[in-house]
């Protein structure tokens, strides 16, 4: 599975370039963090989807020593490992620009990576059971739109929380986002065996 993983990094090839050049584009605009990190994931993650329907790369894989259960399970993981790589590199040029460390910004970050585990949640299962050449381009912009949509409800949700209601205040701050990881991680690992189950049941043309 490990190098089911490092496809999914690699496949990439020289857009990475292109991928650093629009994270660093959207810190000069002074983009929120959740926003950053949450849409260059989104962009990433589908591209490898696209990359490999494209490519017709469900035959290869399968032709190869690789289960099912293990092709779908790498794309998970590498949705998390994206996510981290996007969230140390905004850290790193957030540093270079501002000569700061954004750590007291946690909540973005933590945000950031719960809207990609319940975003994904959806989309995956979907997407294993319904793409194909013509239509996975149509999933990645969809997904990507609603990556936007989700970065702004949530953060709009999350201030109005904050200013507008005692829930946060009444449950805690690390308590409340406990929860919500804890949520994230429940629906990410639902979302994860049922792919693995659509996936396995699915006749590869």
């Amino acid at each position: 599975m490990l190098l089911l993983i490092k496809k999914d990094l690699v496949i990439h090839k020289l857009s990475w370039l292109i991928y650093f050049g629009m994270l660093v584009f959207f810190m000069l605009m002074n983009k929120d963090i959740i926003f950053v990190i949450a849409l260059m994931t989104a962009i990433v993650t589908m591209n490898a989807f696209h990359y490999d329907e494209q490519a017709n790369g469900h035959k290869l894989w399968n032709s190869l020593p690789f289960t099912r259960k293990e092709i779908v399970s790498a794309r998970y993981v590498s949705l998390l490992v994206i996510t981290a790589i996007c969230t140390i590199l905004v850290f790193a040029v957030d540093k270079v620009l501002h000569d700061k460390w954004a750590f007291l910004l946690w909540e973005e970050w933590m945000g950031s990576f719960v809207l990609m585990m319940v975003l994904a949640g959806i989309f995956f299962p979907l997407i294993y059971k319904l793409s194909e050449r013509k239509t996975i381009f149509t999933f990645v912009i969809l997904y990507i739109l609603c990556t936007l949509a989700g970065v702004y409800g949530f953060y709009y949700s999350y201030m109005y929380l904050t200013n507008n209601t005692s829930v946060i205040q009444t449950m805690g701050t690390g308590l409340f986002w406990s929860l919500l990881v804890a949520g994230a991680l429940v629906w990410y690992f639902i979302s994860w065996g049922f792919s693995i189950k659509i996936y396995k049941a699915k006749e590869l043309t």
